[in-house]
């Protein structure tokens, strides 16, 4: 048993090293991505397949559209704190940052499901010691983040912590 746990450890640190490369970024960000929210509607409330391959705390992210209006859920990268979760807004290290890094702008509402349990939030947009606070933490999940901001080319990533507002629900 111990074995197979161990041999699961290395496979998960490899797999997070690779996706910090270039190549990595590319899968991650145009397949393992869709992947989780597939597996979420396939099958509601199971680990993401990034958890289960990589370690990597996911949760699933609902906002309002910016410019629709319409709900938009997307897979991301959990950092679970004390007041919530911090989350990055790094799109694998792009020029440009998300769409949901715009949609909490326009609107900081929204629900955050973590292991099948959504969570009414409000998005907080950080700067200084708590945005530090997050990238710390996040860091220790993931040190690919430190390669994400080197290949942004100076963009702030744009870091934020969802706060729960209200009563979770299975």
């Amino acid at each position: 048993m111990a074995a197979s746990f161990d041999q699961a450890n290395v496979l998960q640190r490899g797999l997070r090293r690779f996706s910090a490369t270039a190549p990595g970024s590319w899968f991650f960000k145009r397949v393992l991505h869709h992947l989780d929210l597939l597996g979420h509607r396939v099958a509601p409330g199971r680990p993401a397949v990034s958890t289960v391959l990589a370690g990597i705390p996911v949760g699933l992210l609902t906002t309002t559209g910016a410019r629709s209006g319409q709900p938009r859920t997307v897979p991301l990268l959990a950092v679970p704190l004390e007041d919530g979760w911090g989350l990055i807004a790094s799109r694998f290290g792009s020029e440009r940052p998300p769409a949901w890094y715009f949609n909490l702008r326009a609107d900081p509402r929204a629900t955050f499901e973590v292991a099948g349990v959504a969570h009414p939030v409000h998005a907080e947009q950080l700067v200084g010691p708590d945005r530090e606070r997050v990238r710390r933490a996040a860091l220790a999940i993931y040190p690919g983040y430190a390669v994400y901001e080197d290949r942004a080319g100076g963009r702030d990533l744009g870091f934020f912590v969802l706060r729960p507002t209200g009563p979770a629900s299975a």
